[in-house]
């Protein structure tokens, strides 16, 4: 396990450190560059549409990661249990569910809310996901920690490894757990971008969406988050709270193809708060049809080919979620060239979508039939 954990830390390191990083539109190889547009993750955000009393919030789109409405969100915060989520989602990536972990004396005695495991107990990782979700024990968070990183100090350079793989630039981490300390500190945003890509792992969701288990054969745990029985389409995550941090809560749910993630930190009034934001979230969005698959064309011109241009389309329908009655804009974006010969299936250009003249996204128009070299001279026309 502890080699695992020093590969799995190379690896995120060097992709972090060495990776090139070409600007959106760039492709490697091409014989053109398409214009660069930033897309805005905060496009959507309307701040002053939902009272919380949270020092800080936000509501993000779960499948594109926009902000549909946010409170102080880049904001450092302590974060209470709500670490748990990247502490179990290492856990996930790294170890398989059933990997059996022996309890050591060292992770048992931890401060704070705990299943009082005793050193010597064997439990499978899943379990330990169980007990660290849902009854957020600290000691389960600590065990799978040592399981992972071979101790508890390698574990927290892991977790502070995968945040800045994820983009969370405002976050560090000093244990699995939560427990206070100085630089122990997240945002809303960072956090909601966590639980995305958690939410993201199958094991981690399956153990975030369960409401009650019993593990070991007698530790019968009670899913925290009490939204989970009373909001419709609840599918998570993970409650926190210490004296420093306040109230801690992440929560997803999912209505008509809308999956939403809510976080709100150092919050007396969190689960009013929730329902406020998933409601405005449902009521506000839809997840709407911007062309079916073949409906956005161009015909971009072919240099040296059988034919003058090439129709080039869309292979897939594309939804996305956006605001009620949103007006969509499609702009196909051409190379000043396309060189024969050209098969069916190439990538030629690239279509840039708009929504009320914010920015979204491009998709790429592939070649729908075959354009061979044209034959210009006397052999090539008889022989090919």
């Amino acid at each position: 396990m502890k080699i695992r954990a020093v590969v799995f830390a190379a690896i995120t390191l060097a992709a972090i450190l060495f990776s090139p990083v070409l600007p959106r539109g760039t492709e490697r190889g091409a014989e053109y560059v398409f214009s660069e547009e930033r897309t805005d993750p905060f496009c959507f955000d309307s701040p002053g549409k939902v009272s919380v009393s949270a020092s800080a919030a936000l509501l993000m789109e779960a499948e594109s990661g926009r902000v549909l409405f946010s409170k102080s969100p880049r904001v450092k915060l302590p974060m209470a249990s709500t670490t748990k989520i990247m502490t179990c989602l290492l856990a996930c990536e790294l170890l398989l569910p059933e990997t059996v972990v022996t309890v050591t004396e060292d992770t048992t005695d931890i401060e704070g809310s705990s299943v009082y495991l005793t050193a010597g107990e064997k439990l499978t990782v899943e379990e330990l996901l169980y007990c660290a979700m849902l009854r957020s024990g600290n000691d389960a968070a600590h065990t799978l920690a040592k399981a992972c990183g071979g101790s508890v100090e390698n574990f927290v350079l892991l977790m502070n490894l995968r945040a800045k793989s994820l983009g969370m630039n405002d976050t560090h981490f000093a244990n699995p757990s939560g427990l206070p300390a100085e630089d122990h500190y997240t945002t809303a945003y960072d956090l909601a971008l966590l639980t995305r890509a958690a939410l993201g792992n199958g094991e981690f969701s399956k153990v975030a969406s369960t409401m009650h288990i019993t593990v070991g054969g007698n530790r019968y745990l009670v899913n925290r988050n009490s939204l989970m029985a009373s909001y419709k389409g609840m599918t998570g995550v993970k409650t926190g709270y210490t004296p420093q941090a306040g109230k801690c809560l992440v929560t997803s749910a999912e209505r008509d193809g809308v999956k939403l993630i809510a976080v709100t930190l150092n919050d007396g009034d969190q689960w009013n708060d929730h329902r406020k934001m998933l409601n405005y979230g449902f009521a506000e969005f839809e997840n709407t049809i911007i062309a079916v698959s073949g409906g956005i064309t161009a015909e971009p011109a072919v240099t040296g080919g059988e034919s003058q241009k090439v129709k080039a389309s869309n292979r897939e329908d594309i939804t996305c979620i956006l605001p009620r009655g949103a007006e969509t804009v499609i702009k196909t974006e051409r190379p000043a060239l396309v060189y024969a010969p050209v098969k069916r299936g190439d990538r030629l250009c690239r279509a840039r979508i708009y929504a009320d003249g914010k920015y979204l996204g491009y998709v790429d128009l592939y070649a729908e039939s075959d354009i061979g070299n044209a034959k210009t001279n006397l052999f090539e026309r008889l022989f090919g």
